[in-house]
Order: structure tokens, then sequence, then C-alpha cells
């Protein structure tokens, strides 16, 4: 049976000179809805104001299912904590960059400017439908595992990603610099489509990944396309 554990959301504090001042700002993006518009969208901690003066105590962080009954329901929430069958390490290549928070936010604000990155969701349409990174498209990961059953919607993503050629002479000039997440560190798709454009080439300096995914993405109260609210 699955079981739920509260979570309290609690601010970091910042950091000088560096990018994780990102989070206490906000990165504009532009993201493409489910009818093909193009709209702006704000990345930031969305953090309600009342979970600012939670203090951090054994009491209050790690009582119970970690949240203690006193913290504010805007500042919880609950989720499957056994999700996936094993947890992915932190690197998954020697010259493949792993992405905290911070980073991919950096990453989204970059992005703005250089039409060569590219964030990608790996997961499902309906998983990416219902919520995902704003900024993000999508390219599900089985398109580049089974080329052979999703023939059109391979070759469609391989132009997505600037890959030239055919089987055997791919031409990777042109290959974007990607950022790749899924659900989470338990979550295999991300992982999966990480090796599979290893094996047709891609460059490995050009892919990067974002370890946490979704459920870390949420965990710390991060803009997504669809409306965040803690509830329990």
């Amino acid at each position: 049976m699955f079981k739920p554990i509260l979570v309290c959301i609690i601010c970091l504090a910042v950091s000088n000179g560096d990018n994780s001042t990102l989070q206490f700002n906000s990165v504009v993006t532009k993201h493409i809805n489910d009818k093909g518009e193009i709209k702006p969208m704000i990345v930031k901690r969305d953090i309600d104001p009342i979970c600012k003066d939670i203090h951090i105590t054994n009491e209050v962080i790690w009582q119970g299912n970690y949240a203690n009954h006193k913290v504010p329901e805007a500042c919880k929430s609950t989720f499957v904590t056994c999700a996936g069958q094993s947890i992915f390490p932190m690197q998954l290549h020697q010259k493949i960059e792993t992405y905290g928070e911070v980073e991919v936010m950096e990453f989204i604000k970059q992005m703005q400017e250089d039409e060569s990155m590219l964030l990608i969701d790996t997961r499902a349409g309906r998983w990416y439908d219902y919520r995902t990174i704003p900024g993000a498209i999508n390219i599900h990961y089985i398109f580049m595992l089974k080329p052979n059953i999703f023939k059109d919607d391979y070759k469609e993503s391989l132009a997505t990603l600037g890959i030239l050629g055919k089987k055997k002479s791919f031409d990777f000039s042109k290959a974007k610099t990607i950022l790749l997440f899924c659900n989470g560190a338990w979550c295999s798709q991300s992982p999966k489509m990480v090796k599979a454009l290893l094996a047709l080439g891609y460059p490995a300096e050009k892919i990067k990944w974002y370890r946490g995914g979704m459920e870390d993405w949420l965990g710390l109260s991060m803009s997504t396309t669809k409306k965040y609210k803690a509830r329990l």
C-alpha cells in the first residue's frame, strides 16, 4: 500500500554571488499550452508568506510523518514514498552534468536567449499535459527507444534535437544542448532516454540531467504549468 508522507516547505538562505539567488527572484519563459498557444510563464519558488516563519526544529520538521500538526496546511503536502523500482545515482555518465533546481532555473533563463538549448520532459504526453516545468517541451522517451514502432515521432524528435542525417551516419554538429527530466530520482524515463541518445552518438557534454524531476520540483514549491497549492 502506498503511504503518503507530509513534507514541510521551508525557505532556503540566500547565497551571495551565485545563481542560487534566482530562487528568490523569477525567470520568465515561454510555454506552449494544450491549445498550441505560446504563453509567457514565470518560474520561481511559490511559497505562501505564512510558511516563511516556520521554526526549523526536530519537533516541527520531523515529527510523525514529518510535519507537525501545528504547521499551516499551506506549508504541507503529501507524496508517495515508494514509487519506482530503484533510485538512480547522482551521475549517469562522467561527462553528463546532474542539475538541481537552481541550475534548472539558470538553464531556463539562458534558454530564452539561446535557441540551441532545450528543456525536455521525457514523460508521456498525458503527464506533460497535466503538469510540467514551464518552458519544457515534450519528447516521450519511448520514441527514442522504439524507433521502428514510432517512426514518425522518432524522426520528428531527431529534427527537434538537431540531429541530422540517417542511422549510423548521424551529424551532431547542430545538436541542441538539452536538459532532461521525468518524475523523480526513482523514475527511469529520462535515464533511458539518455542511454538511447548516447547509443546514437549524441555528445554527452550536450546532455544535462535534472535528477529530482517533478517530485523534487513540486516538493520545493517551484512554479509549474498547473497551479500548485499544497493540500492534505
